[in-house]
């Protein structure tokens, strides 16, 4: 790893370099609000200091929210079938927060695990991801409570840490990120600042860590607790924490168009969605608001950790901080935690 630094006002200078060979993803805004999107210029580009998070996180970039997996077409010569595009322009995805980018390894593991789904993993290839530290946190944010820090690497390519005089710190943490850096080597000299100290007041405002290890083996001992409709109460079930949410991955495959012509596609789904287990049969094996709950809660930190040894969640907060009806998983792995201390009941007999 190399630590370098640059003049924050040299930062536009950089993505300007930076997109001339390729297309840059950022924080702008839509309305009033803060989404990741393209940017035709850096001017579009939203300052770090005007947000904590965008409102939609990062994966989209690399699992869209609509894709063709493969094209069909009826001719006098039979059936054609021709896969997808598999060459993705050169991106450089600016801004996102450490959480978000530490979202990009967990998902790794998914998509390289039965199959090897060369989709992601050519958007992956194709795209740099410069990550911003955060100085500050909202009541929402919670990544040291599940491993992560404002300031964390994971997933990176080049990390810039904002310090008070003016200056961000640069950090080279692949050869993405260097060759991102080569191309205005000039803006870089060679790098000294404090990173803790510049990530304190986000530190300072972030909840204490949980004990995820006595969360998951609470979730492995309480499949049927009925603490699940409490916990569930209040949802919904739009599903719109797993549509922000960077580590959620259900999807559904559809074809789609006629009997001469059309594609199949794979459109993004959400376990907290009745139809998703719905069977044909008209049996659904998660059948009320508290199973699909449990599920999300479940798959996160039980399952997951199970079959990959991480958590499939890295506090970003958008789950709590966009919920219409504020849910605040936060609170209840806290809750869970606590449930996982406490004594056995004893038995009547």
């Amino acid at each position: 790893m190399k630590t370098l630094n640059l003049e924050a006002q040299n930062l536009a200078a950089l993505l300007d370099a930076a997109r001339q060979n390729a297309r840059l993803i950022a924080p702008v805004r839509d309305g009033g609000r803060i989404c990741f999107a393209e940017a035709a210029s850096p001017d579009d580009i939203v300052p770090h200091g005007d947000y904590v998070n965008p409102r939609n996180s990062i994966k989209e970039f690399f699992f869209p929210r609509s894709e063709p997996l493969l094209s069909f077409a009826r001719t006098d010569d039979g059936l054609q079938v021709e896969g997808p595009d598999t060459e993705f322009p050169p991106t450089v995805l600016f801004g996102c927060r450490p959480c978000d980018a530490s979202s990009l390894p967990i998902m790794d593991a998914l998509y390289d695990w039965d199959y090897h789904d060369s989709l992601w993993f050519e958007r992956r290839a194709a795209t740099t991801v410069v990550s911003i530290a955060c100085t500050r946190a909202d009541e929402s944010c919670f990544c040291t409570a599940v491993g992560g820090a404002p300031n964390g690497t994971a997933g990176s390519d080049l990390l810039l840490t904002p310090l008070p005089d003016g200056l961000l710190l640069a950090e080279v943490l692949t050869d993405k990120g260097q060759a991102l850096v080569d191309q205005a080597s000039g803006l870089f000299t060679e790098g000294t600042g404090d990173k803790q100290a510049a990530c304190r007041a986000a530190l300072d405002a972030l909840p204490p860590t949980l004990d995820l290890d006595a969360v998951t083996r609470w979730l492995a001992d309480n499949f049927e607790s009925d603490r699940w409709p409490a916990f569930s109460d209040k949802c919904l079930g739009c599903g719109c924490c797993t549509f922000l949410c960077p580590t959620c991955h259900c999807f559904d495959i559809a074809d789609e168009g006629g009997y001469r012509r059309g594609q199949r596609r794979r459109n993004w789904d959400a376990c907290q969605f009745p139809l998703f287990t719905l069977h044909a049969s008209g049996h659904n094996p998660r059948h009320d608001q508290a199973a699909r709950w449990r599920q999300r809660i479940e798959h996160k930190f039980n399952y997951y950790v199970q079959k990959f040894s991480v958590r499939s969640c890295v506090g970003c907060g958008r789950c709590i901080r966009h919920c219409p009806v504020n849910m605040n998983i936060h609170a209840q792995l806290s809750e869970i935690a606590a449930a996982s201390a406490e004594p056995a009941p004893q038995s009547s007999e």
